[in-house]
């Protein structure tokens, strides 16, 4: 006779086990997450995928079987950040807080993407290379179509649920936002300056001039 009980708990015990499709996923994320570390320390040029694929815990087989190369996977990484700040801008969306205190945080936010110039300097070398290189051009301008659709998206969501006055179109203020945030952090690598803080002002100084809360006049009793 079958113990029903005991067949329950080991299947409780007994991971599920996992599809063909999770483990390729599990693949990417891991040579991703190792791949940023080896672009920050190496540069785009300085890295090598054998050595990353390695670190990984993969083989050079399962690199290919996930990117095509160097600037596949650089992509890949880029829009994983991305994927992450849109991520923290979206949790400010779904907050409770009052809407003031939205378009605080919302405005920190944006001044924290250029404290990491380290990070933008490798875009800006990708960017160079996309120049030069027509197949790594157009994945790029795929890639930057999306991420300013995104941006726009989330700017237009913003402004229906806060009520926010954008200066001009959401697709307009999330290109302006993208390249200032891009260029004051580049300022900010070059200059080699470890405080970031006035930088950082600078651009929420400048986010404050094109994104702001509609002012709601009193109504006279």
């Amino acid at each position: 006779m079958i113990n029903l009980d005991a067949a329950a708990a080991v299947d409780e015990k007994t991971p599920a086990r996992q599809t063909r499709k999770e483990k390729q996923a599990q693949t990417r994320e891991r040579l991703i997450a190792v791949a940023r570390e080896h672009f920050l320390q190496h540069g785009l040029g300085g890295s090598v995928l054998e050595k990353i694929a390695e670190e990984a815990g993969f083989t050079r087989g399962a690199f290919y079987a996930n990117f095509h190369g160097r600037e596949d996977l650089f992509l890949a990484v880029v829009q994983s950040s991305v994927d992450a700040e849109l991520g923290n801008f979206r949790s400010i969306l779904e907050s409770e807080a009052a809407p003031q205190e939205r378009l605080q945080r919302m405005r920190e936010t944006f001044g924290n993407l250029v404290s990491n110039p380290g990070w933008v300097l490798l875009e800006a070398e990708f960017q160079a290379n996309a120049l030069r290189n027509p197949e790594v051009r157009s994945a790029f301008l795929i890639h930057l179509n999306r991420r300013m659709t995104e941006g726009a998206e989330l700017l237009r969501q913003f402004g229906e649920e806060l009520g926010l006055v954008l200066r001009a179109s959401p697709e307009e203020v999330a290109l302006v936002l993208a390249v200032l945030a891009e260029g004051l952090a580049v300022r900010q690598a070059i200059t080699r300056q470890h405080d970031t803080s006035r930088i950082r002002a600078l651009a929420m100084l400048c986010f404050d001039q094109i994104v702001s809360l509609e002012v709601v006049p009193d109504i006279p009793e």
